[in-house]
């Protein structure tokens, strides 16, 4: 499959859906979000320029764990609106997060692909879909908020009013018909972004990767 199918988001969720205001660190360096700094319309998806996100990473068994970073390194112009550019291993993408909705864009050579990750301000049950092609496969997203106003504790810290958003990825494959590449749950935390990613595996629906939010600093 991965030799078929190469999605360029299916690496880039598990890190781009990330970003804080920089004053939202403890004397712990843990992000502590009655201590963050208000985003502007209590965005579930802020961002700040110069600001830097850790993540611990815990493969399926925790195994393996490590640490990843991303951060937002400057704004630009694309098609007429400004996104904030960021990189993450290696990567640059871009967002952009107005009246709830975000969008994230990645470059593969000259081809852009734009998907919509995150409508905060719609109500659970609602869903969307994000439809492209990826080496000539056509490829779709499905979004779906399942919970909102829900309370999380992520890496010892206690989070309120919580979003859960569902994605499902597949690909219409040539012979083998749809096949789903990429099962994930985010859960976004107001004024903080991203707290947690839990990747499941497509075949068995067990947990591949277990992304939590460390801690924010600059």
């Amino acid at each position: 499959m991965s030799n078929i199918i190469k999605p360029v988001f299916a690496g880039l969720l598990c890190l781009a859906f990330a970003s804080c205001k920089k004053d939202a660190v403890n004397e712990n360096g843990i992000i502590s979000q009655s201590n963050a700094v208000p985003a502007v319309n209590g965005s579930y998806y802020p961002y700040n320029n110069g600001s830097k996100y850790t993540y611990v990473d815990s493969t399926s068994g925790g195994s393996t764990i490590t640490k990843s970073a991303i951060t937002i390194s400057g704004d630009t112009t694309i098609d007429g609106k400004t996104f904030s550019k960021a990189a993450a291993i290696g990567t640059t993408y871009y967002n952009n997060s107005a009246e709830g909705v975000t969008t994230l864009i990645t470059y593969n050579g000259e081809d852009k692909q734009i998907t919509t990750v995150l409508k905060a301000n719609e109500p659970v049950g609602t869903v969307w879909k994000d439809v492209f092609s990826n080496a000539g496969v056509p490829a779709t997203y499905e979004w779906k908020i399942v919970a909102k106003g829900i309370d999380k504790t992520v890496q010892g810290v206690n989070y309120s009013n919580v979003i859960q958003v569902h994605m499902l990825g597949s690909a219409e494959v040539p012979v083998l018909g749809k096949v789903v590449f990429a099962n994930s749950d985010y859960y976004y935390a107001p004024n903080i972004g991203l707290i947690e990613h839990i990747a499941y595996n497509p075949a068995t629906g067990k947990t591949e990767l277990h992304r939590e939010l460390q801690k924010s600093a600059l």
